[in-house]
């Protein structure tokens, strides 16, 4: 059972699994007898590279093979013998074993001199090519520039960057991917199915989830959780073969962090925990979900970056949708640092819980001010907003709004198109103190200005951040007063949706602004 990979190997090219592009262009060579003389395959491990090296190689010298065909027989001499590894023109070197240039003479230069005995072609497959010297590229080289015409070439890596340039371009390249998650799921399923056993899909998915993309790896897994002898395989049989977390137990937990529940996010800590949950791999996996929400957030598709359902996919983008980048990227760099204090920690789960606690908070914000003197009267303000009751950018907003109805400023005396031309001045002189904002305030855009401020657009929350730190702004106003000659408010947003931003930070900045606090 150990050795479900090689059992259930693809013995045709229609049983290759997301590598379309890839069967496409090769069946169509072998099919017009218009092959390459030498091939690259790239691409993770467990993807297929070295079964359509062999696939290919079995087609090539298959003694039943007709022109517009391009599928082996499986039945010749050759076919068998190449699927058995024993085809003496088929010669598959392990490069990491056999990195010196003296064995490449030897196993392959030399080799490749005299004819094939009994086949077409002298075929080479050498697997992991990466690991040859410098000088066994070298030796290499000419070879596969100019192969004898019985000679074909197939090199296979998992670390494309490391070969030679020369030795790349001189090969037709192919570049192969992560199996997707509906693939494995479709070939575990088949395994499953010949072996008579059924497994749940829940086990399933963890196996794919475990194997992130390589379908080798898969098929182990698969073949370990099988010698349990059971015809019937449940999620709790596995546990100790393959230790993992619930997707979607991850999944609820940030939502509660999204939500800004902490209550609810221990709750659910302390339900996982006691139900032997493996802390460990939740955190290994959590990070990894943060990840492809911040990848989320660029915009790009984090298909191609995980191996999930469509509808977890979906879970993840709208999630994504519910963080500030800044935020995201926080709750990484503080959950990375974390897990090393599981295994120490007396509580095993508490460093999640303060994980927790730290990016989601359900107590109430009181903003109390100082009385402000109105003419004739004086007046307290008590703002009171519930967390739970509204999202950030709410918060805030209202905090403002509360604020600017009880404050008198007057226009400025500057015009925005003055404030413009002599931008770069303030640019300049703020640079000498704070080096690392001429880029960030070069980039903004000076949207308006008016009696609240000017307010300044940025393409990311990041430099948003980094403006509104309460020593940057004040830097900033400061200069501005210098070269214009008055105090002008600043006020940052983000590009398009003019986001603002809600950590605890901004609040205490904005509250003691106006000589309030925040309790």
């Amino acid at each position: 059972m150990s050795t479900l990979y090689r059992k259930y190997r693809p013995q045709i090219f229609a049983d290759i699994h997301d590598q379309e592009h890839i069967v496409k262009t090769i069946t169509n060579e072998i099919a017009g007898n218009k092959i390459a003389h030498a091939y690259l395959f790239t691409g993770p491990r467990g993807v297929g590279k070295t079964t359509i090296a062999r696939l290919l190689a079995k087609a090539l010298n298959c003694k039943n093979h007709k022109d517009g065909e391009f599928e082996p027989c499986n039945e010749c001499s050759s076919c068998q013998e190449i699927a058995l590894g024993r085809n003496i023109d088929v010669i598959e070197i392990d490069a990491a074993s056999h990195t010196g240039v003296d064995n490449v003479r030897e196993n392959i230069i030399e080799n490749a001199q005299f004819k094939p005995t009994q086949s077409k072609y002298k075929i080479f497959i050498i697997d992991e090519v990466h690991m040859l010297s410098t000088s066994a590229f070298n030796a290499l080289l000419k070879t596969i520039e100019e192969p004898p015409a019985h000679v074909v070439f197939i090199l296979a890596t998992t670390e494309l960057q490391k070969l030679p340039a020369t030795i790349i371009s001189r090969c037709q390249r192919f570049a192969f991917q992560k199996i997707s998650h509906e693939g494995m799921m479709q070939k575990l399923e088949e395994i499953c199915k010949q072996e008579k056993i059924k497994v749940e899909k829940l086990v399933l998915e963890k196996i794919i989830n475990k194997s992130e993309g390589g379908m080798r790896d898969a098929e182990s897994l698969l073949g370990q959780i099988l010698t349990l002898n059971l015809k019937e395989i449940s999620d709790e049989d596995i546990a100790a073969i393959l230790p993992s977390s619930d997707l979607n137990s991850i999944l609820s937990f940030i939502e509660f962090i999204a939500e800004l529940d902490a209550r609810a996010a221990i709750k659910h800590l302390n339900q996982l925990a006691n139900q032997g949950l493996n802390l460990e791999q939740f955190t290994l996996d959590l990070i990894d979900i943060l990840r492809q929400i911040m990848i989320a957030q660029t915009g790009y598709d984090i298909t191609t970056t995980i191996n999930a359902d469509k509808e977890t996919v979906g879970k993840i983008k709208k999630l994504s949708e519910k963080f500030f980048t800044s935020k995201i990227i926080a709750m990484i760099d503080s959950i990375s640092n974390r897990r090393r204090e599981i295994k120490q920690s007396p509580i095993p789960q508490l460093p999640l819980e303060l994980f927790a606690v730290q990016f989601s908070n359900n107590e109430n914000i009181v903003i109390n001010t100082p009385t402000i003197e109105n003419k004739k009267n004086v007046t307290k303000i008590e703002a009171t907003t519930k967390i739970e009751d509204a999202k950030p950018n709410i918060i805030v907003s209202s905090i403002k709004n509360v604020i600017s109805n009880f404050t008198n400023n007057s226009a400025p005396k500057s015009t925005l198109e003055e404030v413009k031309a002599k931008w770069d001045e303030i640019v300049s002189g703020l640079s000498q103190k704070i080096p690392s904002l001429t880029f960030v305030l070069r980039s903004c855009i000076l949207t308006s200005l008016d009696e609240t401020g000017l307010n300044l657009t940025f393409q990311f929350a990041i430099h948003k951040d980094k403006v509104e730190e309460a020593k940057t702004k004040k830097s900033l106003e400061d200069e501005i007063e210098k070269i214009m000659g008055e105090r002008i408010r600043i006020i940052c947003n983000v590009h398009a949706s003019e986001i603002i931003s809600t950590n605890d930070t901004e609040m205490n900045n904005l509250a003691a602004e106006f000589g309030g606090e925040i309790i």
